[in-house]
């Protein structure tokens, strides 16, 4: 979260490492310029959209860390920063693929690496209360359900400028990386939900 901030901080006002850094799929390809892929992750258009990043990650990314190092001693950290850039990759093939030969295309934020972390806290605990719009108690599960379809049904209509296929493959990404690390997840994630049903 330090160098995140450090470095976005240093690109708002340094154009030169701004472009630098930048996901490009058109200059990726051409210029094998491929260290963008994760380095797009470390600048943000502006404030709001930095603080809105790091408040996330920061939520969501001390219990998923801790869980890392109650699993896996004093290499947990090492699992946590192997998801969250993992997910910052993951989110950003789609986009890669589709925009490879369109100049014009570039990404920035942490947003995909952030969705990963958030889904992987989803899986552990499903039922855990998020707060929609920080007041409105949803259940993690359900909330992941929506975010998904409102991602996948802004990123159809197109009409914004924000990156809502990075978050939808970035959290697919999570799900996936955690699973890999962990597959029991996967048994512990349905318990949790049969144990809340009715019958």
């Amino acid at each position: 979260m330090v160098s995140i901030v450090l470095v976005s901080w240093k690109a708002f006002s340094d154009t030169a490492l701004y472009n630098k850094l930048l996901f490009s799929p058109y200059v990726i390809l051409r210029e094998n310029h491929w260290y963008r892929f994760i380095t797009s992750a470390w600048v943000h258009a502006d404030f709001m959209h930095l603080f809105l990043n790091m408040y996330v990650l920061y939520y969501f990314g001390g219990f998923l860390e801790m869980v890392f190092v109650e699993w896996f001693g004093m290499v947990g950290s090492a699992f946590y920063l192997f998801l969250f850039i993992g997910s910052v990759i993951i989110a950003g093939m789609p986009s890669y693929a589709k925009h490879k030969d369109n100049p014009y295309y570039a990404a920035i934020g942490a947003s995909g690496g952030v969705s990963g972390v958030l889904f992987a806290n989803i899986l552990l605990q499903p039922m855990e209360y998020l707060y929609f719009f920080g007041v409105i108690p949803i259940p993690g599960l359900l909330f992941g359900i929506l975010y998904m379809v409102y991602s996948q049904y802004m990123s159809k209509k197109g009409t914004d400028n924000i990156g809502h296929d990075a978050h939808f493959w970035g959290a697919i990404g999570g799900m996936a990386l955690l699973i890999a690390i962990k597959p029991a997840v996967v048994l512990g994630f349905i318990n949790q939900i049969a144990d809340e049903l009715p019958f």
